[in-house]
């Protein structure tokens, strides 16, 4: 089970198309992984709405540049981003489990 999932986007640039991307690429690569294996049995986020994401509270994760940051699959005003799109194609094309396999 992966517990709290978001995706810090404190290190990337401003432009929000490109953070959009490249938190729902590390999503998708590390889900692909991660649901390929038979133990794994779900998935939750640390929230679903970046407005009330801890990492704008983390001194250790806060942006320079002061932007909020866009860590979770809706955004602040809950429409759905690129995040919200890979997690849903992750779940698409993980292997079916049965209820024995658990």
């Amino acid at each position: 089970m992966i517990t709290e999932l978001d995706v810090t986007d404190h290190t990337l640039p401003a432009d929000i198309a490109a953070r959009d991307a490249a938190v729902a690429a590390t999503a998708r690569d590390y889900l692909a992984v991660a649901c390929a294996h038979p133990a794994m049995v779900g998935v939750m986020s640390w929230g679903l709405s970046d407005r009330q994401t801890w990492l704008n509270n983390d001194p250790w994760y806060k942006r320079k540049d002061g932007l909020p940051q866009r860590p979770l699959p809706l955004d602040a005003e809950l429409n759905r981003k690129p995040l919200w799109d890979a997690l849903a194609r992750a779940f698409d094309q993980a292997p079916v489990r049965s209820a024995q396999a658990r």
